[in-house]
């Protein structure tokens, strides 16, 4: 069996586990970690899914990209909620439309059903990064946090969105890779395997968020 599919399963079974703790402490998560909480779903979702898409007509690239848009709605949500700046909100609830118009522009249009549509997923993960960038500087600059001296290690939202980037950059260069390598007949199992590990570490960095919602309650 190739690393990768190993890999894969590795990451598919610490989603399952990590579920269980997410669920059995749902009371205690705020709206922010209630969307960490359907993201974690909808990955499984995610997983499931394709295996199965993929056995049952063996072409799983249209469900990726509609999985993509699911989880970019989630996160939408999540990022809309701990950023603070009225103009970024603002923003973060406008653009899903502009990048649903992207999606069916590259699903029927550019790269096709068939593919994977990169044009998307990677505007779509572009678009995460810059939200977990101002995420990351808000609470750099957070008066209300030095003046309490509260340290951003200690919030979990921080490590939600330590978990998102991390994972976020690894999708954005499998990405931006996928159909140029496929193009140029080389075998992309490396940027995968690259993005399936930041998947892992991302899952780790949840659960130390969790640790500090409980931890507070």
């Amino acid at each position: 069996m190739e690393v990768y599919k190993i890999i894969f399963y590795i990451m598919l079974g610490i989603e399952c586990l990590l579920l269980i703790p997410f669920t059995l402490h749902y009371s205690f998560l705020d709206k922010a970690g209630r969307s960490i909480y359907y993201y974690l779903v909808s990955s499984i979702v995610f997983a499931v899914g394709s295996f199965c898409i993929e056995y049952i007509i063996h072409n799983n690239m249209w469900f990726f990209t509609l999985m993509y848009f699911i989880q970019f709605l989630i996160l939408s949500v999540f990022y809309s909620t701990v950023i603070k700046n009225p103009i970024v909100k603002k923003t973060i609830k406008i653009l899903p439309g502009p990048v649903l118009i992207i999606l069916i522009l590259d699903l029927f249009k550019i790269e096709g059903i068939d593919n994977y549509n990169s044009l998307f997923t990677s505007i779509r993960s572009f678009v995460l990064l810059v939200y977990a960038i101002i995420f990351f500087l808000q609470l750099l600059n957070d008066n209300e946090l030095i003046e309490q001296s509260i340290f951003i290690n200690n919030l979990a939202d921080f490590w939600f969105n330590s978990g998102l980037f991390l994972y976020l950059c690894g999708s954005f260069i499998f990405s931006l890779s996928y159909n140029y390598l496929e193009r140029q007949n080389i075998i992309s199992t490396v940027t995968f395997t690259i993005t399936l590990i930041a998947g892992i570490l991302q899952l780790i960095l949840f659960y130390i968020g969790l640790r500090n919602v409980t931890k507070k309650k």
